[in-house]
């Protein structure tokens, strides 16, 4: 049998881990060029962690009788504090799939929806019955548990699974085991938190219920959770390293960079202040030679070496102007593009938003020839939209993944048949569909009556970076 001082050690010990958890998500730099989705969300599971943590402490407070005065005001917060961080930890999974579009704005406000029309009902009872009777408080916590915290941690779980797949691929094995453990960590403890709840004369609750599970596993359905509270938070506090590595591979690719870069600038000035200088006082030397000859074949010979020197002296030149700005990053792509929307705005009064979320130093490499298709993809686009589509507006946008750079192009015009486009004569699209199958990039199109939208996913190369300490 469980006693009151040991429930009371059990809830601080419960919300001193979630507690714990929200604080170190809130140390974090939420770097916004951050190539982890989980630093962008991190947030939200902060907000999860601080408030679930204090509403285990609300009950903590209500067990020790410390504040009888104020029991019932306790509850009152304490169910809805529960409540609300199931939101946040609903919204932290939704942000960490990285949806887009339609799905992402569903996913994410259909819990501020729930969490609304379950307090609406909250407060029309806490209204209407107050202090006469407890039993609606009761439902309320039920509700909330099914309809926003086993839902909010199954779709945490998931996420949190998929990110550890795609820090598998970039072979960061140990941290990927902690994002899984996280995964399954997370959904036990949606489905403690979100199923087994107090005994009440409604289905589940008359099955699934704390008295029952306390009858057939001989603990507390509390101290499963407060275990897999301390798990989530240990493995968490193991995952966050993988930012100081991420920040630690930055430094040591924009250092590489710089010397690379030096390297090229120092190989120009020589070339320039030795190469370049011995050919024109070579060229000099033989008009010299020219002006003492009066051969006239000596002089045609001459002046032929004279010219090939200049073309050689211009080729050097040449030669150093590209090792100068050459340039193989993910980010000369957004210069590339927008040169292009500005020479396609001279001849089109169609407007162009160009959305570019690229980072400036990405955990993947992409060849030039890769950056390469992906710019005649894009060209090509604009081209079969501009002189095609009817369209009113046109956006281009390209951004990065853990896995690839996705590049997508859509327009808001007549559209047109998917299905016999690489049937017939459409040689811009059959050519748009050789360069993505040239650089193992998936090419998509979809189109209807309200617009086209074309996107380009082309994975990045090969890496070594990843250590496996972490």
């Amino acid at each position: 049998m469980y006693t009151g001082n040991q429930f009371v050690f059990l809830f601080f010990v419960y919300g001193l881990a979630f507690f714990t958890m929200g604080i170190a998500a809130f140390l974090q730099n939420n770097d916004k060029n951050s190539n982890f989705p989980l630093l962008k969300a991190i947030n939200y599971l902060g907000l999860f962690g601080i408030i679930h943590g204090l509403t285990e402490w609300n009950i903590m407070l209500r067990i020790t009788r410390m504040y009888p005065e104020h029991h019932f005001n306790l509850l009152i917060l304490g169910t809805f504090t529960n409540s609300l961080s199931f939101v946040f930890l609903w919204i932290f999974g939704v942000k960490l799939l990285e949806n887009k579009g339609k799905t992402k704005l569903l996913l994410k406000g259909l819990p501020w929806l729930i969490f609304a029309g379950w307090l609406i009902i909250f407060i029309i009872a806490y209204i209407r019955y107050q202090t006469t009777s407890l039993h609606w408080i009761l439902i309320e916590d039920i509700l909330s548990r099914y309809l926003l915290g086993l839902p909010g941690a199954l779709i945490s779980a998931f996420a949190l699974y998929k990110n550890a797949k795609h820090v598998e691929r970039l072979n960061i094995y140990r941290t990927s085991l902690k994002l899984k453990g996280m995964a399954i960590a997370f959904g036990l403890y949606g489905i403690l938190a979100g199923v087994v709840v107090k005994n009440r004369d409604f289905f589940p609750a008359n099955v699934i219920n704390r008295e029952n599970f306390l009858s057939i596993f001989g603990f507390p359905v509390e101290l499963g959770r407060a275990i897999l509270a301390i798990i989530i938070t240990v493995l968490f506090l193991g995952v966050v390293k993988i930012f100081q590595w991420e920040t630690n591979k930055k430094i040591e690719r924009l250092t590489k960079h710089q010397i690379i870069s030096d390297e090229r600038k120092n190989m120009g000035q020589e070339l320039h202040d030795v190469v370049i200088q011995n050919l024109f006082a070579t060229g000099l030397q033989v008009e010299n030679v020219m002006e003492m000859q009066t051969n006239s074949e000596c002089i045609k010979e001459l002046q032929g070496i004279k010219s090939n020197l200049n073309d050689t002296i211009l080729e050097v030149r040449e030669f150093i102007r590209q090792v100068s700005d050459s340039r193989i990053q993910i980010e000369d792509l957004k210069l590339e593009i927008t040169k292009l929307i500005n020479n396609f705005q001279k001849n089109c009064n169609i407007p162009i938003d160009l959305q570019y979320d690229v980072n400036e130093v990405t955990l993947g490499l992409l060849s030039q020839e890769k950056i390469t298709q992906i710019y005649y993809i894009i060209q090509e686009a604009l081209c079969n939209a501009i002189k095609h589509s009817q369209a009113t507006e046109l956006t281009i946008d390209i951004s990065t993944t853990l896995d690839a750079v996705v590049a997508k192009f859509k327009d808001n015009g007549c559209g047109f048949d998917t299905q016999q486009v690489f049937g017939g004569s459409h040689y811009g699209l059959i050519s748009m569909r050789e360069r993505a199958m040239k650089v193992n990039g998936i090419l998509d199109i979809q189109s209807d009556d309200k617009g086209t939208l074309v996107s380009i996913t082309i994975p990045w190369e090969e890496s070594q970076d990843a250590e496996e300490k972490y």
